[in-house]
């Protein structure tokens, strides 16, 4: 590591520690937080999305390190299909509402309870207790592919020049989807879509020279990016993120202004379950929050931690917020009545 990236990272860290330390203290007296006799049984954190991705990587993290700090068990556990819907429509109706089970759960649970659902549950069905991390979607190439050495201003004009002859992965239904969208309105670009469950599985595409483009998350790409097999090309973030300074966003690059796609994890819970359960959990999560290593494990993945959401008094208020955002987008773009 350059001397210039180990001071990036070490200012990075320090910004994150600065933020955490805002987290109300109390959140770290667990033993007086703990129900009596909970848990009894080893508890669940639910994926819904395959084991290897950004999603799979923050869930371990999290667990590991809640089970340092409480002793309680904590297995993680897969349940994938349909691109998350499996796992959603199983955490909203299906799982035990006594606090053993927990989501580890990203912003797509929206898109999903509001447009794929058809009201057999609701967002409203899962409580937020704690959130994680944000991480703005990249676009990857291949090293050896037909965009080898091209600025993502140049894949765009050749997908417009050439259309429907470039393969881009994406995750139906969501914002893997919505970006390409975005690209092709604004730019004439015209690409082939290659629907996968998962970014990891897009990623995996790529390597394979199965798609030209695989939009993913950094934790999805770093080693492939190490090894000299991917090259980034645009992040969907409305400004540059401090661990790829010369990435250049999608509204740099595409002379835009509303180019952000990012993915918010965060821990959820079944409604019903016990207030002082909850409590419990939320405190949890906090208190792992708080853990200088998670923090660096987080933050060597390339995700960045946003203040409000981070130190919001009410999680569930402040995360059902955003899902309100994502709901007016879907209304604006005719996705929704």
């Amino acid at each position: 590591m350059s001397i210039r990236n180990a001071l990036r990272t070490v200012t990075a860290l320090a910004a994150v520690a600065t933020s955490l330390a805002c987290i109300p203290a109390g959140a770290q007296d667990l033993a007086k937080l703990k129900p009596a006799g909970f848990p009894n049984q080893p508890m669940e954190m639910t994926v819904v999305y395959p084991a290897g991705g950004g999603a799979d990587l923050t869930a371990r993290l999290l667990a590991r390190t809640m089970e340092k700090i409480t002793g309680d068990k904590i297995l993680v556990n897969n349940r994938t299909g349909g691109a998350g819907m499996v796992g959603h429509s199983w955490l909203a109706t299906q799982a035990p509402a006594d606090g053993h089970v927990m989501g580890m759960l990203v912003n797509l649970v929206w898109g999903d309870a509001m447009l794929r659902a058809q009201g057999r549950w609701a967002y409203t069905d899962l409580e937020p207790i704690g959130y994680l991390n944000s991480d703005p979607m990249i676009w990857a190439v291949s090293t050896d592919g037909p965009f080898k050495g091209a600025t993502l201003a140049q894949v765009a004009q050749m997908a417009k020049d050439k259309p429907g002859t470039f393969r881009v992965a994406t995750v139906p239904g969501s914002m893997w989807d919505y970006l390409i969208e975005q690209v092709e309105t604004n730019t004439g670009a015209k690409f082939l879509k290659v629907p996968f469950q998962s970014g990891g599985a897009g990623t995996t595409a790529l390597l394979g020279n199965n798609v030209d483009i695989a939009p993913a998350f950094f934790a999805e790409l770093r080693a492939h990016v190490d090894a000299g097999k991917v090259k980034l090309v645009g992040i969907a973030s409305m400004q540059r993120v401090k661990h790829l300074p010369d990435l250049q966003t999608f509204n740099e690059a595409l002379n835009g202004k509303d180019y952000e796609w990012t993915l918010l994890r965060f821990i959820a819970v079944p409604k019903a379950v016990p207030a002082d359960r909850k409590a419990y959990l939320a405190a949890a999560v906090k208190a792992a929050m708080r853990d200088p290593d998670l923090v660096g494990e987080y933050t060597k993945m390339g995700v960045y931690f946003d203040p409000a959401l981070l130190n919001a008094a009410n999680p569930t208020a402040a995360l059902n917020a955003q899902a309100e955002k994502e709901r007016e987008f879907y209304v604006r773009t005719g996705r929704m009545k």
